[in-house]
C-alpha cells in the first residue's frame, strides 16, 4: 500500500511539473512583444491624418498599400494654392512610395480624411479636394487600379464634403468645410469658401449631412439651426456666447458605429469657445442627443469608450440604453487615456497613447479577452502643440496586428512609423 501511494505521489508530482512545465511554455508563446520599423523617409514629410478610431483603416483591402500624403513643410498650416501629394506606399515592394494625385483640401491634423471605401477597400478611396477657381471643397473617389478619379461629389456652391465614412459602407458624413475653414485653424482648408456666410449664423439648410456613395444623393440629417436650438438655448449658453443667432457653431469628428447606425460628433463655437458638446444621431436623422464627452471617444459596439481625467480606465457609454457601463481595464495599464486610442477591427485590442516627455510617444496595446497588455518602444514625437501639432493617432491594420503612426525622423521630417504586434513565438 505504501509503495502504491508513493507511486501516486511520484505520477501526480510528475503531471503537476508537466502541467507547470506545458504553463509556462504557453506564457513563453504568449509573450507579448512590439517592434518600430520607419518605413517613409525624408526630405519631404510623409502623414496620414486622421484617428485609427472607428475603423479609419490606412491598408487597402488585401494590405498591400497603405494610402498618405506627402508635402514639403510641416511646421505651419499651408496656405491658399499649396498642394498635398496623394501617395500609395506598397509594403511589399520596399514600402516604395508614389504619387498618384494631389489635394489643395488638407491640414496637419486631419489630413484630407483618406478613408478606403469599404464597398471597394481593394482599389478605391476617399479625399477631399478644393476647387482653386471658387474655392468649394469637395470629395474625390479614387480608383488605384485605373489610376484616376472615377467621380467628385460636388453641390454647387457649397464647400460640403466627407467627414467620415461608414465602415458598413454605402454612405459617409459630409460637413461645411468653408464654416470649419472660418471657425477653427487647425481643422481648416485654406482658401475654402463658405456659401452660407453671408446669411443666418446657424441655416436650417446647411449641418450634418449623409451622403450615399453611389448615387451621391444627400441628406441632411441635423441642421446648424437645430444644433443652436440644442445647446445654445440655454441662460448659462447665453451668459457665454450672446445671441445664439449671431454665434455660429459648427460640428466635426463624425465618427461612425461600425454597423453604420450611429454617428458621433463634435458641436464647438469659433476657435476653442463653447460650446464643445458630443452628440449621436442615427444615420437616419432620428435619436439626435447630447452624450457626456467632446473629445476622441471610440466605439465598441453601441457604446463609446470615454476616456477618465481621473483614472487611468476607459469609461463606457450606452448610447441606445443612455447609461454608463463598467469601465476597463484595471488603473494602472495605461498611463493616460486621455490621449488617441483605436480598437482593432475585430474589437479584440485596443491601442492608446501617451506622452512620457514632450518629445516621446509611448503606446500600449491592451488585449480585452485576458487583460494582456504590453507597451512601445518609444516613437520620437513633435513637441508642443496647436496647428501644427502631431497627434499620436493609432492606427489598425486589418489583420489586427499592425498600427501605423506618426513621428519625427532623425532628421527633423516628420514620417510614418509601423508597430508590430508579436503574441507568441
Amino acid at each position: 500500500m505504501r509503495k502504491t501511494a508513493v507511486s501516486r505521489v511520484l505520477v501526480f508530482g510528475l503531471v503537476l511539473c508537466g502541467l507547470m512545465r506545458g504553463a509556462e511554455q504557453a506564457a513563453r508563446a504568449e509573450e507579448l512583444s512590439i517592434t518600430v520599423r520607419q518605413i517613409t523617409r525624408g526630405p519631404e514629410n510623409h502623414f496620414f491624418g486622421y484617428i485609427g478610431h472607428a475603423m479609419t483603416i490606412p491598408w487597402n483591402a488585401d494590405g498591400r498599400y497603405i494610402v498618405a500624403l506627402r508635402t514639403s513643410f510641416h511646421d505651419r498650416l499651408p496656405r491658399p494654392g499649396e498642394a498635398a501629394q496623394v501617395v500609395l506606399i506598397d509594403t511589399r515592394n520596399d514600402d516604395q512610395v508614389e504619387v498618384i494625385d494631389r489635394t489643395l483640401a488638407w491640414n496637419q491634423q486631419q489630413g484630407t480624411m483618406l478613408y478606403w471605401n469599404p464597398d471597394a477597400a481593394g482599389t478605391q478611396f476617399f479625399f477631399n479636394d478644393l476647387d482653386p477657381e471658387t474655392g468649394t471643397v469637395f470629395t474625390v473617389l479614387y480608383d488605384i487600379a485605373k489610376r484616376a478619379r472615377i467621380r467628385e461629389y460636388r453641390y454647387g456652391d457649397e464647400s460640403v464634403a466627407n467627414g467620415g465614412v461608414s465602415p458598413a459602407g454605402r454612405y459617409f458624413a459630409a460637413i461645411n468645410y468653408g464654416k470649419i475653414s472660418r471657425s477653427r485653424d487647425v481643422i481648416a482648408y485654406a482658401g475654402a469658401v463658405d456659401s452660407t456666410a453671408e446669411g443666418p449664423a446657424n441655416p436650417e439648410t446647411d449641418g450634418l449631412f449623409r451622403v450615399e456613395t453611389a448615387s451621391g444623393e444627400r441628406k441632411l440629417l441635423v441642421s446648424y439651426r437645430q444644433l443652436s436650438d440644442l445647446l445654445l438655448e440655454t441662460p448659462a449658453s447665453r451668459a457665454k456666447v450672446g445671441d445664439p443667432a449671431r454665434y455660429p457653431v459648427y460640428a466635426h469628428h463624425t465618427m461612425w458605429s461600425r454597423d453604420g447606425e450611429w454617428i458621433f460628433f463634435v458641436v464647438r463655437g469659433k476657435q476653442n469657445k463653447r460650446p464643445n458638446v458630443g452628440c449621436v444621431v442615427r444615420q437616419d436623422g432620428t435619436g439626435l442627443r447630447v452624450v457626456p464627452f467632446a473629445g476622441h471617444p471610440e466605439w465598441r459596439g453601441h457604446r463609446l469608450l470615454l476616456s477618465s481625467k481621473d483614472l487611468q480606465v476607459f469609461n463606457q457609454y450606452d448610447v441606445d440604453e443612455k447609461r454608463w457601463l463598467e469601465p476597463f481595464p484595471r488603473p494602472g495599464i495605461f498611463p493616460d487615456t486621455r490621449d488617441d486610442n483605436a480598437m482593432s477591427p475585430d474589437e479584440s485590442w485596443i491601442a492608446g497613447c501617451h506622452k512620457p516627455t514632450p518629445e516621446e510617444y509611448v503606446y500600449t496595446l491592451y488585449r480585452l479577452a485576458d487583460g494582456g497588455h504590453v507597451h512601445s518602444p518609444v516613437v520620437r514625437a513633435k513637441a508642443g502643440g496647436g496647428t501644427c501639432r502631431v497627434d499620436g493617432a493609432p492606427r489598425w491594420n486589418r489583420t489586427g496586428d499592425q498600427l501605423l503612426v506618426p513621428g519625427m525622423a532623425e532628421d527633423g521630417t516628420r514620417q510614418l512609423f509601423i508597430l508590430q504586434l508579436r503574441t507568441g513565438e
